[in-house]
């Protein structure tokens, strides 16, 4: 979904549509692995990253390794100390994969 026209809207209407003052940020990662990992492996990994950053930044995650978008949790923007955070803790555990962390984005709308 694309970003709504500009137009003047209500508090309300900003709010229930995340725009303007109630725009929310998250930021996308990708990582290519050079070699397959294994399923309990990757599992192994995830439990790893959910503990050591996810949950303790209080940020939430839609995807899996490979890639994914993270945001705030329960609502609001993440930061751009969660994102280097999340960038330097995917290259130290992945030194032999290509790892790529985007600059924030709108978490509601795309982006062209």
């Amino acid at each position: 979904m694309s970003l709504p026209p500009n137009k003047e809207r209500s508090r309300r209407q900003r709010k229930k549509m995340h725009i303007g003052e109630f725009q929310e940020l998250g930021f996308e990662y990708e990582i290519e692995f050079k070699n397959t990992l294994p399923a309990d492996e990757q599992e192994a990994l995830m439990d790893k990253f959910f503990t050591e950053v996810v949950v303790p930044r209080r940020l939430m995650l839609r995807g899996w390794l490979s890639e994914g978008f993270v945001t705030a949790y329960p609502r609001g923007s993440a930061k751009e100390d969660d994102r280097t955070a999340v960038e330097q803790w995917l290259k130290a555990q992945f030194k032999d994969a290509s790892v790529r962390v985007s600059e924030l984005k709108d978490a509601w709308y795309v982006q062209d």
